[in-house]
C-alpha cells in the first residue's frame, strides 16, 4: 500500500495533539495560577447569592400576592355605637360561677379590659367585656397560651 510521507507525519502530529489534549483534561487545575482559582471561586460565590437573592425575592413578592388575597375574604367586623340609656337600668348581676374567685383576680380583668379598650381606640371603635369565665382545657393536656401559639403557628395561610 502506498502512503505519502507528508500525510503519514501529519497524522502522526494530530495524533500527538490529541494525546497531550487529553494529558491536560486529565490534570485538572494544576495547571492554573493562584489569580484563576481564585477568579473561579469569586464568581461562583457570586451565583450562589445571586440565586439566593432570586429565591428570597420571589418569596417576598409571593407572601404580598397572599396578603392581598387574604385580606380581600375577611369580612367587615359589625361596629357597635354605644347607646346612652335614657333611664338608668339596674345591671343584672353575674352569676357566682362567673365571679372572679381570688382576690387579684379584679387586677387581671381590668388589666384585660384595658387591652381590649386600647385596642378598640385603635381601631375607632368601642368593645365590651360580657363576661369572665375560667377557660378549661378540653382534654390536650396543653395550656391555653400553648393552645393558641399552636392555632397560630399551624394555621393555613
Amino acid at each position: 500500500m502506498f502512503t505519502h510521507p507528508f500525510l503519514l507525519a501529519e497524522a502522526q502530529e494530530s495524533l500527538a495533539a490529541a494525546e497531550n489534549a487529553s494529558q491536560k483534561v486529565l490534570q485538572g487545575t494544576e495547571k492554573m495560577n493562584g489569580t484563576q482559582i481564585a477568579a473561579m471561586t469569586i464568581v461562583g460565590l457570586c451565583v450562589v447569592f445571586a440565586a439566593l437573592l432570586i429565591l428570597v425575592i420571589f418569596l417576598y413578592c409571593s407572601g404580598a400576592v397572599f396578603k392581598k388575597a387574604g385580606k380581600q375574604k375577611k369580612p367587615e367586623p359589625v361596629r357597635t355605637v354605644p347607646v346612652k340609656p335614657a333611664a338608668q337600668q339596674p345591671k343584672p348581676q353575674p352569676k357566682a360561677a362567673a365571679a372572679p374567685a381570688a382576690e387579684d383576680d379584679g387586677e387581671i380583668i381590668a388589666a384585660i379590659m384595658a387591652a381590649i379598650a386600647a385596642m378598640g381606640a385603635a381601631d375607632g371603635k368601642t368593645y365590651r367585656l360580657r363576661s369572665v369565665r375560667q377557660v378549661t382545657r378540653r382534654g390536650s393536656g396543653r395550656s391555653v397560651w400553648a393552645q393558641a401559639g399552636l392555632n397560630d403557628a399551624t394555621r393555613p395561610f
